[in-house]
């Protein structure tokens, strides 16, 4: 079942207005012992597991690179456990240093408590990290080193 325009549809939405608001305005609707991982980044060479330091840490680093980001086609599925969701949406901006369009499809699983993020799993694809937000030295070397697990 598709969930249409319900509280835990527009906390999410409320969540993806806040990377346009800067690092504050998204943390501010996570819980202090909330968790954020991004699976493939690990593939990156990334941080893929984060508390909330290090997702502050990451939002500084990495929202500059995403200014306007919009975010479009917002469906939010709920799962038979109280506040657990999966929602898939789709984002786009311009890279300033680049001038690159980087467009990505997202799919995210996220349990919230009393009205606010515990736990956000994002899932994406490398592909158009790799061509509009790294260099293509970086890239090139993500690409060429074999990943360890």
């Amino acid at each position: 079942m598709k969930l249409e325009n319900t509280t835990d549809q527009q906390i999410l939405l409320n969540l993806l207005n806040a990377f346009n608001k800067g690092t504050e305005a998204v943390l501010s609707l996570f819980a202090p012992m909330a968790t954020v991982e991004y699976p493939y980044a690990r593939s990156l060479g990334s941080a893929y597991q984060l508390t909330m330091d290090d997702y502050r840490k990451h939002l500084d680093n990495i929202l500059g690179d995403m200014p306007d980001i919009i975010f479009t086609g917002l469906t939010v599925y709920p799962l038979n456990e109280p506040d657990s969701y999966w929602a898939e949406f789709h984002g786009e901006t311009t890279v300033p240093a680049t001038g690159a369009l980087y467009q990505q499809d997202y799919v995210v699983n996220f349990r919230l408590e009393n009205g606010k993020f515990i736990y956000y799993k994002e899932y994406w694809n490398v592909l158009p990290v790799l061509k509009t937000l790294m260099g293509k030295e970086q890239a090139q070397q993500i690409i060429d080193k074999p990943i360890i697990y």
